[in-house]
């Protein structure tokens, strides 16, 4: 008995030492969008067209929050309608609103003062009053200390709805071509309230909505840093990858013809965005090698690899290196692995 739980308690220990159990640090990741927002600094949001009359208030206060997330971004210098007043005269302003495909043409003055221009639409604004019956059994405590039905109440519900749908472009002001297009199906809000009408009207509801497929729109259109988690066996140095695994290495035999570092098990909130892995001398210097990315889940197991050859490590005349992940657009690295290089007989 007691030989077998020595055995489990070396299996268990061995779980834990490679890799059942890694110590976890957070990083600041950015979010990047799927468009090339970072060749367009000027931007110009238009004002929302609205579906209809009852949508008008909704479009305006989606457009002004879009505006201020943007603007305390920091991404982008923004421009609202005010800003090109001076330029553009109302009907450039409607026409540009009602931009429905890439060979519309943009006035030539926007070329003065934006690269893109943002267009957004509320595209569906429904709201509704309702009111109906509503039948509530009413409960008392017997003498046995029983709950029993002793009859009903008829009350009243009072319902309030809001249904609100939207679409945004991004547009090349220099081509009009369609950078990005999004849009956010339908949304539906509710509140009701017995005997009483709810304190939030159908139409604030809309404007509710309406608020949160702008912060959606936002979401699509920035950068966005979020804070992740990160495994410390999501950045590794290797020599080969044979049967699932890597051989990770401390110590770096100087006659391998090559090094692998891999990135691989980021958490599903790095999706789509962009890395960069290299390698310096410890003590600091130029990137000996390093490679930008695009995290995808899809790359399985063996995650993304920068393969660098050791021949480059020997002529750099060290032997204390430093292999390190970054998130794209943060100079400090989110995770980092030191390495040696040693002659191959102290492997």
């Amino acid at each position: 008995m007691a030989r077998a739980r020595t055995l489990a308690l070396i299996v268990l220990v061995g779980i834990l030492v490679l890799g059942g159990c890694t110590k976890r640090r957070s990083a600041n990741i950015v979010q990047h969008p799927e468009w090339p927002y970072q060749d367009y600094q000027r931007i110009a949001v238009l004002p929302f067209k609205a579906c209809d009359r009852n949508a008008v208030e909704a479009a305006r206060q989606a457009e002004s929050l879009l505006i201020d997330n943007l603007t305390a971004n920091g991404s982008f210098t923004v421009l609202s309608r005010g800003d090109l007043k001076d330029i553009l005269t109302e009907q450039d302003l409607s026409r540009l609103a009602d931009v429905a495909d890439p060979n519309t043409s943009v006035p030539a003055g926007m070329l003065q003062v934006a690269q893109a221009v943002v267009v957004g639409h509320i595209t569906a604004f429904d709201v509704d009053r309702q009111q109906k019956q509503v039948r509530c059994p009413r409960y008392a405590v017997d003498r046995n200390g029983r709950l029993r039905v002793v009859g009903e109440d008829v009350l009243i519900e009072f319902r309030h709805v809001a249904r609100v749908a939207g679409s945004v472009r991004v547009i090349d002001v220099a081509t009009g071509r369609v950078l990005l297009s999004y849009t956010v199906p339908p949304v539906e809000k509710d509140d009701s309230r017995f005997n009483s009408p709810p304190s939030s009207s159908p139409e604030q509801l809309g404007i509710e909505v309406a608020q949160e497929i702008a912060t959606a729109f936002y979401r699509k259109l920035a950068p966005q840093t979020i804070r992740v988690k990160l495994g410390s066996d999501c950045l590794v140095v290797a020599g080969e990858y044979y049967e699932g695994e890597y051989e990770q290495l401390k110590k770096v035999p100087d006659d391998l013809d090559e090094l692998l570092v891999v990135t691989r098990g980021l958490p599903k909130s790095c999706d789509r965005n962009c890395f960069r892995m290299a390698v310096s001398p410890r003590e600091g210097g130029e990137y000996i090698a390093e490679h930008e990315f695009i995290w995808s889940p899809s790359l399985g197991q063996r995650g993304e690899v920068l393969r660098v050859p050791v021949a480059k490590l020997r002529n750099n005349g060290g032997s204390q290196f430093t292999a390190k992940l970054f998130a794209v657009g943060n100079d400090t690295p989110i995770l980092a692995r030191d390495f040696e290089l040693v002659p191959s007989k102290a492997k």
